[in-house]
């Protein structure tokens, strides 16, 4: 998985994962209110976010060795 992570341009990996972080937590919450199952709906939120997460440090990671790169 990390592999299919790593492979992504830098901008579409920020993209997705800044999405991420922000869409998540209202959609999680819609289907809160559907279903009661509150402990599963915690540990789904946490694993996106963990995927949103490693999605950005791979994008900034990105960015930053290509700026080292040029000087």
């Amino acid at each position: 998985m990390l592999d299919k992570i790593k492979s992504l341009p830098e901008k579409p990996a920020f993209v997705i994962g800044l999405s991420l972080i922000l869409f998540s937590p209202i959609l999680l919450f819609l289907t809160s209110l559907l279903a009661s199952a509150g402990k599963w709906i915690v540990i789904i939120q946490a694993i996106i976010w963990g995927i949103a997460i490693l999605l950005i440090l791979s994008a900034a990671d990105k960015r930053y060795s290509r700026k080292s790169n040029t000087k």
